[in-house]
């Protein structure tokens, strides 16, 4: 572990707030979720779909219209908690850490 100095931290900060993690997020949870959609539509044809955009944003505790604006990188103020950023990570099986800072092939 490393110990940073203050100049270190405030460095980090303008470049976190500079980043577009916003936008990857937005691009990668849309991805994966329309991929885990497809994928489930394909084994389960008649049933009705856990990745739908309806059952992820309930599952959340969230309202449909929040969970698509979580998914348009378009939209510039997102409020996602942890603890459901952590949920999606658990459903999606991608680390937080991909979510937020790598786009997903």
């Amino acid at each position: 572990m490393q110990i940073k100095q203050a100049y270190q931290m405030e460095e980090i900060a303008e470049t976190v707030k500079k980043s577009n993690h916003s936008k990857i997020l937005a691009a990668n949870l849309k991805k994966l979720r329309l991929e885990h959609y497809k994928q489930y539509q394909k084994l389960n044809n008649k049933i009705d779909n856990p990745y739908s955009l309806d059952n992820i944003s309930s599952l959340l505790g969230i309202s449909r219209r929040h969970y698509s604006r979580l998914e348009n990188p378009n939209y510039t103020t997102k409020n996602i908690t942890l603890e459901k950023l952590i949920i999606l990570s658990k459903i999606y099986e991608v680390k937080i850490d991909n979510l937020v800072s790598v786009h997903l092939d």
